[in-house]
């Protein structure tokens, strides 16, 4: 990055002695190899990436890492501020991954004390048919909300992946309800022999450095940890969604309050008329619940490690993902529940409910 800012300044001795020094650190690094012969070479040809005999589409693809990197620096995210999905961080998850895909960029949060801290963010290629993937072989990236799967370390996988992959749960219940087709998105290392990859470069996963890899794997805990993938991200200060949150989080417990009570009416009216969950619809549904609320005694519903999240690219649908305990006088159980909520005039309403 120094290198860069340098040459953006017209300091050019200062740019070659800061890249000639990481292309002996970093030899696998395509695009510091890239800089260092264009820099050799400027005395006789423009900066245009000489390449060393590269093909014409890989120095273009250096040249847009290098623009996608130095993005970073002078147009970023404004200190503090959050992307508008971020919502709530289920209690006890180390962190929430966050990828934006128009700026090939990950980003690490935490929560604490009810706010958000991005802690770390890495450059990252995405699929070479960018984002928003539809069927299967489009080499897209999703963009959704996902759970990370596995972890699958890089002595089991071919060179292609690096030092470890983490699939995360593409298509999830709301692609599979969209139609989307395509399996195998995973967040992966890169081939030893490069140090990172051109933006778009892969077939639908994001793939980052080995060494971001490596400092990205302590964050992450399997089965827990989110991914929000977005196509492009509205950062905001934490203020401006805390009213989305609260809203959410109000109609999530009244939910729970009134299946509890065993009033189907009040419960049932928390789900949209086009609502399904599996096979059944609104109306199997809703005869099914108001058979099983009419023979219990007694229902007790807890909530715990309540995530939420408004989902990419849908500004009225928003992901409540939650683990649930469930009590009643025959029956007890405890499973995670993913319910897509959607705006509904002033209330929220549930479009598809899902058990894990």
């Amino acid at each position: 990055m120094q290198s860069l800012f340098d040459l953006r300044q017209g300091r050019f001795d200062d740019a070659l002695r800061n890249v000639s020094y990481l292309v002996r650190e970093e030899p696998e690094f395509r695009l510091a190899q890239l800089l260092y012969a264009d820099l050799l070479s400027a005395h006789t040809a423009p900066l245009a990436g000489v390449g060393n005999g590269q093909r014409k589409d890989l120095i273009e693809g250096h040249v847009e890492e290098a623009r996608a990197r130095l993005r970073r620096y002078l147009d970023g995210p404004p200190p503090r501020s959050v992307p508008e999905q971020l919502l709530k961080i289920p209690a006890g998850t180390p962190a929430a991954i966050f990828i934006d895909l128009s700026a090939y960029r990950l980003y690490l949060f935490e929560e604490r004390g009810g706010r958000f801290v991005r802690t770390r963010d890495f450059y990252v290629s995405i699929g070479k048919g960018g984002a928003e993937k539809r069927f299967e072989g489009d080499e897209k990236t999703p963009v959704g909300v996902y759970l990370v799967d596995s972890y699958l370390p890089g002595e089991r996988l071919p060179d292609l992946y690096g030092v470890g992959a983490f699939p995360i749960n593409y298509p999830n219940a709301w692609d599979r309800l969209k139609g989307r087709t395509g399996s195998g998105i995973w967040i992966h290392g890169t081939e030893f022999a490069n140090y990172s990859r051109p933006p778009l470069s892969s077939r639908g996963c994001v793939t980052l450095s080995n060494e971001d890899f490596r400092v990205l794997q302590d964050q992450v805990e399997v089965s827990r940890t989110p991914v929000i993938v977005a196509d492009r991200v509205n950062w905001v200060d934490p203020e401006e969604i805390a009213g989305t949150r609260r809203s959410l989080e109000a109609s999530l417990e009244i939910w729970r309050s009134d299946w509890e009570s065993r009033n189907s009416d009040r419960y049932l009216s928390h789900y949209a008329s086009d609502f399904r969950t599996g096979n059944m619809d609104l109306v199997a549904f809703s005869r099914h619940k108001r058979t099983v609320n009419a023979s219990k005694r007694f229902i007790r519903v807890g909530l715990d490690e309540v995530g939420i999240y408004r989902y990419p690219g849908e500004p009225d649908l928003a992901l409540v993902d939650f683990l649930q305990r469930y009590e009643s006088d025959n029956f007890r159980a405890s499973r995670r529940k993913h319910q897509y909520w959607r705006r509904d005039g002033d209330r929220w309403r549930i479009v598809y409910e899902e058990g894990l």
